[in-house]
């Protein structure tokens, strides 16, 4: 009985755990992306737990040209976490795969802290792992994490 449930649970396409599904047409940024869904309702996904260089910072065109390539025209699931200050959902999107899992272990995003804090602890290991082999912009060793950026250029 317990294999069967695995089996129906693990067999789930994640469209069926997806709060939200469409078709990316427009990437902001190395973190924050449009999706067009069915209704040709759009709505603004800010990828959580990842935290992408900004648009004027060094590796920050790079960031989203990466997004561009993993996303854009293409059909992807949302999984929602709420929302941000700024009204985007907060989500982790999949295309199969997470998409913000693969920014980090890219090097081009960081793992998000909060007051200093990773919010996930998985994307922390990930990013180790992209920065001891220098990839993307842990091939700079003046890398600047974007919310210090965002704060020394305001």
């Amino acid at each position: 009985m317990k294999f069967k449930f695995l089996f129906l649970l693990i067999a789930l396409p994640l469209s069926v755990l997806a709060d939200i599904e469409g078709k990316v047409v427009r990437i902001l940024d190395g973190d924050t992306l449009d999706v067009l869904q069915e209704g040709n309702k759009i709505s603004r996904i800010r990828l959580e737990g990842i935290d992408a260089p900004e648009k004027s910072q060094p590796y920050g065109q790079r960031s989203r040209q990466m997004l561009t390539m993993l996303t854009a025209n293409k059909w992807v699931n949302v999984k929602s976490h709420g929302s941000d200050r700024y009204g985007r959902i907060l989500g982790e999107v999949y295309s199969p795969d997470s998409i913000n899992e693969k920014m980090i272990t890219t090097g081009m995003a960081w793992a998000y802290r909060y007051h200093g804090k990773p919010t996930n602890e998985k994307y922390v290991t990930l990013e180790n792992k992209a920065r001891s082999v220098k990839k993307g912009i842990w091939s700079d060793p003046k890398a600047v994490e974007p919310w210090k950026w965002r704060r020394a250029n305001k």
